[in-house]
């Protein structure tokens, strides 16, 4: 990477130096220095489809077993620019915001039409629900809010099966997650900065309804942050950026930690613009074949080369995972697949809210990603979380409006299905949209929190909670989308894939269809660092 492409300095070279002592101490791992060896005597290769949390995860415990590991990543790079425009922002969206779209899929309705691009954000439109996807170096990392909370014990065991072993990932692997991405909570100085009062505001608001705040860590470089609000660096996380990504660099996306640190290996090549579309077995011996289009900033193709590899982990994301194996067991290249995969996809109990007008002002450009989130269990239908979730708001929009994201326990889930007449996979979600259980439930419990935050307190009650329409969230569309080839269902508890040898899961699409309460980014790179530590003990 040239010097013009990337921001260096002391500082940032001392930070990536630690940040790769971390992936060397969270390496405790029981990997073996040159991995195992085929039947035929020559090193294992793997092929890794996705460079999100579990392939990135993947990417790196393979490489330091040994294997050499291609990964194959349908989005671009998006290396941090030292002018501080590598990408678009929320109120000036451009060609990089979305995957080949000539509208932005968030807040489109208020934007002009953009030029089609490999941008950051695809959207899934399903029957029923929307769900939204990272697409780049990075994958989801690059889009997610930087959330990174560890579930609570009984949010947890209310979704996952008994073997998924909540306290083994709170011993070992959330812990070694978090080292790796750099995790923390939001620093008291910067909490006290005037760019942050609608993070203060909601811990009055919390306090006004008489619950406790629990702080949440985030894959922020606060030092960056801090440089942020000296006017050091472009201003991002400190006005509320993120699903467009940071342009400051604050972020701690895979791409700066697991990413390099694969490469760092000398055994991992990634491929970005390499979008996979046939998955078949090889003929003479275990592995797979795999194919995939090298396409341009046009999306035409540029080649299509085939990898061959002895084992094959799919790491593209809940919908694309899924789909790409449902297509491959509709069109028989991988006829003896699970009829179970396709089962199990479900939007992590999402609903985003809108609540305005408030009582207090919480700044258009809201300090960010957040701070503190809470839990209530005292209402009927089961426990809901929210965070407060940091907004760029248009200044002539005013300071008293912010979001929160209300997360729900449910049961409901939907199938990624092939369709014969198209030759295409479909997201089908069976339930009435604006009105599941998760509409429901966060519904009544946002009218009651507002109730007793603002209504009580003598503010006129046509301040209502409203979920955001304009921009179609509200649970009619997530960030959060899991399952598909379910843990215990289409795929076994190590992450293998049933009906193939060498065939493993190492994302979202693992997860039962919901993460506990919580932005799922920690429990998948958790998750999947046990995936590759019960893997690399079998080489």
């Amino acid at each position: 990477m040239s010097p013009d492409t990337t921001i260096t300095s002391r500082r940032t070279v001392l930070k990536v130096a630690a940040a790769g002592a971390a992936v060397a101490a969270a390496a405790a791992v029981s990997s073996r220095a040159a991995g195992g060896a085929t039947a035929g005597g020559s090193a294992p290769t793997a092929v890794v489809i996705g460079s999100g949390f579990g392939g990135a995860v993947a990417a790196l415990r393979l490489g330091q077993a040994g294997i050499s590991t291609t990964v194959l990543e349908r989005g671009r790079r998006w290396p941090i620019r030292p002018d501080g425009n590598t990408f678009a922002t929320v109120n000036q969206p451009d060609g990089r915001a979305a995957w080949f779209s000539t509208k932005p899929y968030i807040n489109g309705l208020l934007s002009p039409p953009i030029a089609p691009y490999p941008g950051l954000i695809d959207r899934i439109f399903g029957n029923g629900v929307d769900a939204i996807y990272g697409a780049g170096v990075g994958g989801g990392s690059l889009a997610f809010g930087m959330f990174t909370s560890v579930p609570r014990k009984v949010d947890f065991d209310m979704i996952f099966p008994a073997f998924a072993n909540y306290d083994e990932l709170v011993g070992t692997y959330y812990p070694r997650a978090k080292k790796v991405l750099g995790t923390s909570p939001l620093p008291a100085d910067i909490l006290a900065h005037p760019q942050y009062r609608g993070a203060r505001a909601f811990l009055n608001t919390l306090r006004d309804y008489g619950t406790e705040p629990i702080p949440t860590d985030f894959a922020v470089d606060w030092d960056v942050v801090r440089d942020e609000l000296r006017g050091l660096r472009k201003a991002s996380v400190s006005v509320g950026e993120g699903p467009y990504g940071i342009n400051s660099g604050a972020k701690n996306s895979v791409d700066r930690n697991y990413l390099p640190a694969a490469e760092a290996t000398g055994n991992v090549t990634i491929k970005p613009m390499h979008e996979v579309f046939d998955i078949r077995p090889r003929e003479r011996a275990k592995g797979f074949v795999v194919t995939a289009r090298e396409i341009d900033d046009s999306h035409n193709t540029v080649r299509v080369t085939t990898f061959e590899a002895d084992y094959l982990f799919m790491a593209a994301g809940s919908y694309y995972t899924t789909s790409l194996l449902v297509s491959a067991r509709a069109r028989g290249t991988l006829p003896a697949l699970s009829t179970s995969i396709g089962q199990g996809w479900g939007t992590n109990g999402d609903f985003l809210i809108l609540r305005t007008p408030l009582r207090e002002d919480h700044g258009a450009l809201q300090g960010g990603p957040g701070n503190v989130k809470m839990y209530e269990d005292r209402l009927p239908g089961g426990p809901v979380a929210m965070n407060y979730q940091a907004t760029p708001f248009p200044e002539y929009a005013g300071g008293f409006s912010t979001t929160n994201l209300i997360q729900t326990h449910t049961d409901e889930r939907g199938t990624i299905d092939y369709d014969q007449s198209t030759s295409k996979t479909v997201l089908n979600f069976p339930h009435p949209r604006e009105n599941t259980l998760v509409d429901q439930r966060a519904s009544q419990f946002a009218w009651h929190f507002h109730e007793q935050t603002e209504v009580r307190y003598g503010y006129p009650a046509n301040g209502l909670p409203i979920y955001p329409q304009a921009a179609d969230f509200g649970a009619a569309c997530t960030y959060h989308g899991l399952g598909g080839v379910v843990m215990g269902q289409g795929a076994d508890e190590n992450g293998k894939v049933r009906g193939y040898d060498n065939l493993y899961v190492v994302d979202g699409s693992f997860l039962p269809g919901a993460a506990g309460l919580v932005n799922p980014s920690l429990t998948i790179t958790a998750i999947t660092e046990r995936t590759m530590d019960r893997f690399v003990a079998t080489l």
